[in-house]
């Protein structure tokens, strides 16, 4: 028959926007199905159209022409002719019988409402699909893909709730098939975060399809994240084996892998760097979109010949869908790099996980790049080389920065962190120039406060303590609200109780213990000055102070410090045993400062007669700690002792044999020269040690010797012993005494090596007692090859000054003129009892030259006629002593008590061959026209 129609499907549709994710795309296998109607519909669901605007008009066409019309409209890709004809149909003859009673109904419903719903015409495919599925439905296939399409139409038509029951009824049915995925995943996108979740989660447990599960999770990860639960985001992301290659599932994985590793960086920088390494760069992205492109195309070129291409909407599509990719893969290709970014934020990563190497890699490309990220890479790259303990470096690389970026903000960091690169490498004059540099920049308060703050350090540690005072209170100064003015109060009161000012660093202690506003360091300041108590001898106030402070900080760092003063002061006091108890009660996993309690407490009970009890004790010693190689020597002559004490004298003995063949040939084990010199038949040691190639027990046995000779006044056998170190062994064998030995006498031939040799211990034994020595060493080293300024810098490194470095001190101090600093150095000289009568002598003449510079020939007299008067048998000094008070006399006109002085001293037969007597001989001459009755001086 001829239908007459004016439904709603004639109608003009209004357009709608097209789904982008999830494709409504069944798989176009054929051999899944056995309907051809349905072949049909699955292999036009691949394609995507816009709504086309159909006019109104009567039907003329009957049943097998609006079929045919519709099918083949439908196959190329033309939706509104398809719904116009097939709507026409169900418009026309859904009262006649061949709908009622055959089975046109069920095959034509689900075309009417495909193509209606691609066509836009939402309310036509709502009533097509809900009457096939209420009535016509037998095929679960079909049922499937119809339900599907009424839940997008319904959707898209803005009935949002019935959209989801219409996709949950779906996913009922649906099996395990990628509609039942692609149901949840539609439900999910209509429902409130928790819905989503429990959701997406649900279909992760058994996906049908590989990539609808990618989009699942990445659905999961950003609901995860929108709503604040980081950890689950972490999980979904970081638990996940990600083989995702194509787009755009491929930039967001990396865009909330980006997101999910910048909020993990701070706290979890592994799980952070996990994240980081699943963000693409740039150039797979792009390769992935052309990828994509070239998959389209290729579809497009395939199916395309079939289809009369001016009149489909189908190839319209395509056209709009390339154009699309095009454009996209155009702006993802303008679009900056991202690279150098996500690879500072790996670095980081790096860093806070303790591999900088790594961290370095990544940041030194950057860093001399011309990115944007350059300059936070650059002060990022100072930081790495600082924890790698890379000092010259990170100077280096800091100094690189302020030459590129001198006037930046962060200049003042760079020069900070090259103080401090200069200062863990114990290079304090050139780090308070780099500091001074830095407070001239204009820097914040704090790096203000800072920088004085580590000035006063660098003169402390040079010895400068009254200028390293003065830097600690301007660091006081510049922010007296932050803890580090505090510090720095602290560090005043080290400085005072370093120079024996001991009241004013007691008070200075007190005023930092009683302030609330250093609470922090409460318990060090009260250390501190009960410390400085026990130094100023106020015993019976230190003891019940330091018991007090043990009552009041329990478990507090410094316990077992306290307890090793508690037994001193008690000590001191005479309290033998309770001090010994107080030693005892000592705990520390330090073995160092386990041994120095164990001395301490051995010491006492030797005394006290208990030895069995120091035997004990020592005999347990090893058991609980390793025993420091610098004691071996001191623990295994405590041993001996205690063995000798308890009359096991061969037991002594054999412990001292057994150390020295235990430790012997250890470079860094202590005590073992005294432990040597106490054996006989050193020479048939010494040559049974190179025997058994054992070079620096052999070594130890040559030095013996060496002291041996030295104690017998034989001073030329002993250098040359001393020589045979340096030419015999090698360097990296020698323990810290006979590297001394050696430099010592490499330094008196002026050999270029002297300075390795010092420079050996300084490096390989920090801590040894040799490391005065050696500057020492590398001080006169200097001064004889006429280096004064690097000789004096040795010498103000030397921890505890002796008589030896003081005299060395003082002659290079009053050679450059710097006289107050020489007549300090030499008064100390004087009241010392270890100081030579060379040494004192010297002193005096130094004090009378400095005197006489500065104009002051009395006192010059008083220190001149001192050393002729109390060290006679210094003669170098003796007969300048003698000349220059000769001319101090005759410039004051005192020519009689001149020519007395002249005369005495050309009458001394031990100075016939002194250098200044022809001096003598011309002034006598000078003097005797003047000269008459002699008077007193």
């Amino acid at each position: 028959m001829i239908g007459k129609t004016c439904s709603r499907c004639s109608s003009k549709p209004h357009r709608v926007p097209q789904l982008t994710y999830p494709s409504d795309q069944p798989s176009s296998n054929p051999k899944r199905t056995s309907d051809p109607i349905f072949a049909r519909i699955v292999f036009a669901c691949i394609v995507v159209s816009a709504s086309l605007a159909s006019s109104q008009e009567i039907e003329y066409r009957t049943l097998p022409e609006l079929i045919e019309s519709g099918s083949s409209s439908l196959v190329r890709g033309d939706f509104p002719q398809a719904a116009h004809a097939f709507n026409s149909i169900l418009e026309n003859y859904r009262e006649e019988p061949v709908w009622l009673e055959g089975q046109l109904p069920a095959k034509i419903l689900p075309l009417a409402g495909f193509a209606s719903h691609k066509s836009g015409l939402h309310s036509a495919a709502i009533l097509a699909l809900e009457t096939y599925l209420e009535h016509h439905a037998t095929e679960a296939n079909s049922e499937i893909f119809a339900r599907y399409t009424l839940a997008s139409s319904l959707l898209l038509d803005g009935q949002e709730t019935a959209a989801r029951t219409a996709f949950a009824d779906l996913r009922q049915i649906a099996g395990h098939s990628p509609f039942r995925d692609l149901s949840l995943i539609r439900e999910a996108l209509l429902s409130d975060p928790q819905t989503a979740a429990k959701l997406l989660a649900h279909l992760l447990q058994n996906p049908a399809s590989p990539r609808l599960a990618t989009f699942a999770r990445l659905q999961l990860i950003r609901i995860y994240l929108e709503e604040g639960d980081l950890e689950y985001a972490r999980a979904q992301l970081l638990d996940t084996q990600w083989q995702e290659k194509r787009m755009p599932e491929l930039a967001t994985l990396s865009f909330l892998a980006t997101q999910i590793a910048d909020a993990l960086l701070a706290n979890h920088p592994a799980d952070a760097l996990k994240a980081y390494q699943l963000v693409q760069p740039k150039e797979k992205l792009i390769a992935a979109q052309q990828a994509r492109i070239s998959e389209l195309n290729t579809t497009y070129k395939q199916l395309a010949p079939t289809l009369r291409t001016e009149q489909s909407m189908w190839s319209d599509h395509f056209r709009k869908s390339l154009a699309g990719l095009q454009k996209q893969l155009v702006q993802l290709s303008e679009a900056p790099s991202y690279y150098e970014a996500i690879s500072l934020r790996k670095a980081r990563c790096f860093s806070r996980l303790n591999r900088p190497l790594e961290a370095w890699l990544l940041l030194e490309p950057i860093a001399n790049s011309s990115s944007p990220q350059a300059r936070i890479a650059h002060l990022d790259w100072i930081s790495v080389a600082r924890q790698m303990q890379a000092w010259n470096a990170s100077a280096l690389i800091a100094q690189k920065f302020i030459d590129m970026y001198p006037d930046d903000k962060d200049a003042a960091q760079a020069l900070f962190w090259i103080a401090l690169s200069q200062i863990d490498q114990n290079s304090y004059q050139p780090a308070i120039v780099s500091l001074k540099k830095l407070l001239e920049t204009n820097p914040t308060r704090q790096l203000e406060a800072a920088s004085h703050y580590y000035l006063g350090y660098c003169h402390f540690m040079l010895g400068q303590h009254q200028i390293a005072i003065a830097s600690f209170q301007q660091a006081t100064h510049s922010a007296p609200d932050l803890p580090i003015a505090a510090q720095a109060q602290l560090w005043i009161g080290i400085c005072q109780f370093t120079t024996n000012q001991l009241e004013a660093a007691i008070e200075t202690f007190a005023q930092i213990k009683n302030s609330p506003a250093h609470s922090f360091l409460r318990p060090e300041a009260a250390y501190r000055e009960i410390a400085a108590h026990y130094a100023l001898g106020n015993l019976d106030e230190a003891l019940p102070a330091i018991e007090n402070w043990l009552s009041a900080y329990p478990a507090h760092p410094r316990e077992a410090e306290a307890r090793l003063l508690q037994g001193d002061l008690l000590q001191e006091l005479g309290k033998l045993e309770a001090a010994i108890a107080a030693y005892a009660a000592i705990e520390t996993a330090d073995p160092e400062f386990a041994y120095f309690a164990l001395e301490k407490r051995c010491a006492l009970l030797l005394e006290t007669d208990q030895s069995d009890t120091a035997l004990a004790d020592l005999k347990t010693y090893p058991n609980q700690h390793a025993l420091p190689l610098p004691y071996a020597g001191s623990y295994t002559q405590i041993l001996a002792t205690s063995l000798e004490n308890n009359k096991l004298h061969t037991e002594a003995q054999n412990a001292i044999e057994l150390a020295i063949q235990t430790y012997g040939n250890l470079p860094k084990a202590g005590g073992i020269l005294e432990l040597i010199q106490q054996t006989t038949n050193q020479q048939a040691s010494y040559e049974n040690a190179l025997a058994n190639q054992q070079p620096t027990l052999a070594s130890r046995y040559l030095v013996a010797q060496i002291n041996t000779l030295q104690t017998q006044n034989q001073s030329s056998q002993a250098e040359l012993k001393a020589l045979q170190l340096a030419t015999h062994f090698d360097r990296k064998h020698l323990p810290p005494e006979a590297l001394l030995h050696a430099g010592n006498a490499l330094a008196d031939i002026q050999s270029h090596q002297t300075t390795d040799y010092f420079e050996a211990i300084l490096i390989s034994y920090p801590n040894s007692h040799y490391i005065d020595s050696a500057r020492l060493g590398l001080a006169r080293h200097h001064a004889n090859l006429d280096q004064p300024e690097l000789a004096l810098a040795h010498l103000e490194q030397i921890s505890l000054a002796t008589p030896d470095s003081l005299s060395l001190q003082a002659d290079l101090e009053y050679k450059q003129e710097n006289y107050n600093a020489a007549q300090n150095s030499c008064e100390p000289l004087l009241a010392d009892r270890q100081s030579t009568p060379a040494q004192k002598a010297n002193s005096l003449l130094i004090l009378g030259q400095i005197a006489q510079a500065q104009n002051r020939p009395t006192q010059a007299y008083a220190y001149y006629q001192r050393i002729f008067t109390l060290y006679r048998g210094e003669i170098e000094q003796v007969g300048h002593a003698y000349l220059a008070c000769a001319q101090i006399l005759s410039s004051q006109s005192r020519y009689n008590d001149a020519q007395s002085v002249a005369q005495e001293f050309l009458a001394q037969p031990n100075l016939l061959t002194h250098p200044a007597r022809k001096k003598a001989e011309t002034l006598l001459t000078q003097l005797a026209p003047h000269t008459q009755a002699p008077t007193s001086p």
